[in-house]
């Protein structure tokens, strides 16, 4: 991998985590989010990595759901992570697992387990620098042993000092329910080499779209 594309990735915190990327030593990244559809639900969700050493990054992210028309929040789920490196050599690729304890909260409180498997690979597309990652997780309740499977897919694509792109896909399947969402979004940089981003996107899923806002910042 060439030096500009491997710094350009480094510099790029992706919003559901750095994948199979480890968060540098002594690092933090932060980010908040949320998406608000035609039918006034909003959806906001926290994430956090912090580099413990440097290959081994800890994690937490909390997803909850608010009806507009009431007031009344929803259901939600938290997660803490570990995330670790599988060796890859001199290979262009990047592999990693995690492993996580969580659950979820608000009508009713199941205790979680998390394990998963993530891909990434920086590539370069019209003489920009761009990547791509692949994550797959299985989350099990603990008291019933059922199984959520999910995957989410990401391209992007770095126009400039100040301008990304990013299309995401995410994926779950349980044993009552399944779905699939389009993530399409701009990542806006004010500086260059400044530490907070701004996402701007829509999210599309069985017809019904919502508006997705973002903010990430390193420190």
């Amino acid at each position: 991998m060439r030096l500009p594309l491997l710094l350009a990735l480094l510099l790029l915190p992706l919003p559901a985590g750095a994948g199979a990327w480890m968060r540098d030593e002594g690092k933090t990244f932060l980010s908040f989010g949320a998406t608000v559809d035609e039918d006034q639900r909003v959806d906001g969700s926290i994430y956090v990595e912090h580099g413990l050493r440097p290959k081994l990054t800890l994690g937490f992210k909390a997803d909850m759901a608010m009806d507009m028309t009431t007031g009344q929040p929803g259901d939600g789920t938290a997660f803490i992570f570990l995330r670790k490196p599988i060796p890859t050599g001199d290979r262009a690729y990047k592999l990693a697992y995690e492993v996580g304890v969580g659950g979820t909260f608000g009508s009713e409180t199941v205790p979680l387990v998390r394990a998963g498997l993530s891909f990434g690979r920086g590539v370069t597309v019209w003489g920009k620098s761009g990547w791509v990652t692949l994550d797959t997780a299985v989350e099990w309740e603990t008291q019933s042993e059922e199984a959520t499977f999910k995957v989410d897919g990401t391209v992007g694509l770095t126009l400039s000092d100040h301008f990304q792109v990013m299309m995401q896909v995410f994926w779950s399947r349980s044993e009552i329910d399944q779905a699939t969402t389009l993530a399409p979004s701009l990542i806006w940089r004010p500086k260059p080499e400044g530490s907070t981003r701004y996402q701007l996107g829509v999210e599309s899923e069985e017809g019904i779209v919502a508006l997705k806002l973002g903010l990430w910042r390193d420190f």
